[in-house]
């Protein structure tokens, strides 16, 4: 940690030196009784980098805590504080660091917070500190805190704030077992598969992208968003004039329809009227593209599979060829 601070300060100081020396050559003539004194705005950059250099990193995620603690302490100021430990725990041996003094305490009480900027940012320092590390994931999962993450996904009125718990529980969950095992005990599937009806379009982004990723690395996760109905959330979401990502929403539902052997066909069953109306924007779809200048070969390759799906082939539209053939044939 020391090291990695001590390693950016003398990038930095190299890089300023280099731009220092260049100005000095150029400089005309160059003797010593040229030089002159360093410059205010020099001055306090090598003042600020010396200082940096000296900085404990743990000490001042300490200090952050401390401070976000103290009740004399107004909300201002813990905002600084809180992007101050948002900034530090990108690191993943800070990130450990945090919870080995203390940090976790002071995660549920700005969670239940009632000013919302606070909340988005514990979020925020959250979806940090559990990004690809299982060992701060672990952690959380054993304090219970993805059960509030849900709750403001769930009750919120901010958009802005589900947003951020959604990316929160994103990064606590992919990739980690015991998280997605925690979420279904939570009935956390049914309550991500509501908020696809948020007209948020970042919203609808992370929901698309969380459940495709687990969906398609856990037949289990595919199981149970598939029995809560996430198939038909999702076509909703496609068949909507504001559909945020076209592509994203289609690449989600084919990873869904893969639930079962015929998921699509009996979507036509249960609900013909909204099967009817997938049929028609994937269509319209198909149009968009085929008379665009882009090519957008993935995303025709998801509605050819899907308009597959939606209409497969029948003994009635299968051409009797056999029968045919043997009227051609003439006889002996």
């Amino acid at each position: 940690m020391a090291d990695s601070s001590k390693q950016g300060f003398l990038n930095s100081l190299f890089q300023w030196t280099v731009k220092s020396t260049a100005a000095e050559e150029a400089a005309k003539p160059t003797t010593t009784s040229d030089v002159k004194p360093m410059n205010e705005e020099s001055k306090k950059w090598l003042n600020d980098a010396l200082e940096n250099m000296t900085v404990n990193p743990v000490d001042r995620l300490k200090l952050c805590i401390s401070k976000i603690k103290d009740p004399q302490v107004d909300e201002q100021q813990k905002k600084e504080f809180l992007d101050e430990l948002c900034h530090w725990s990108e690191e993943l041996d800070l990130a450990k660091d945090f919870f080995t003094i203390g940090g976790l305490d002071i995660l549920t009480p700005l969670l239940d917070h009632n000013n919302d900027g606070l909340r988005m940012q514990a979020c925020s320092l959250l979806a940090n500190l559990v990004q690809n590390n299982d060992h701060c994931q672990r952690i959380v999962v054993q304090s219970g805190l993805q059960q509030k993450l849900l709750k403001i996904v769930g009750e919120s009125n901010n958009p802005d704030l589900k947003t951020k718990a959604v990316t929160a529980i994103s990064a606590l969950i992919r990739g980690y077992t015991l998280g997605q095992l925690q979420l279904q005990k939570f009935q956390g599937a049914k309550i991500l598969i509501r908020a696809l009806a948020s007209p948020v379009p970042c919203l609808q982004n992370k929901l698309c992208f969380l459940i495709n990723t687990i969906c398609s690395s856990s037949a289990q996760m595919k199981k149970l968003f598939y029995e809560n109905g996430a198939l038909e959330e999702l076509i909703r979401l496609f068949n909507n004039e504001a559909c945020p990502d076209h592509q994203h929403v289609l690449e989600t539902i084919h990873t869904l329809s893969n639930a079962k052997p015929n998921a699509i066909c009996l979507i036509v069953e249960r609900d013909p009227s909204l099967a009817e109306q997938f049929q028609l924007k994937l269509y319209e779809r198909r149009q968009a593209i085929q008379s665009s200048e882009d090519e957008q070969l993935d995303e025709m390759n998801l509605i050819n599979q899907l308009q597959t799906l939606l209409s497969p082939p029948t003994t009635e539209n299968i051409p009797t060829s056999t029968t045919t053939d043997q009227q051609l044939v003439p006889t002996s």
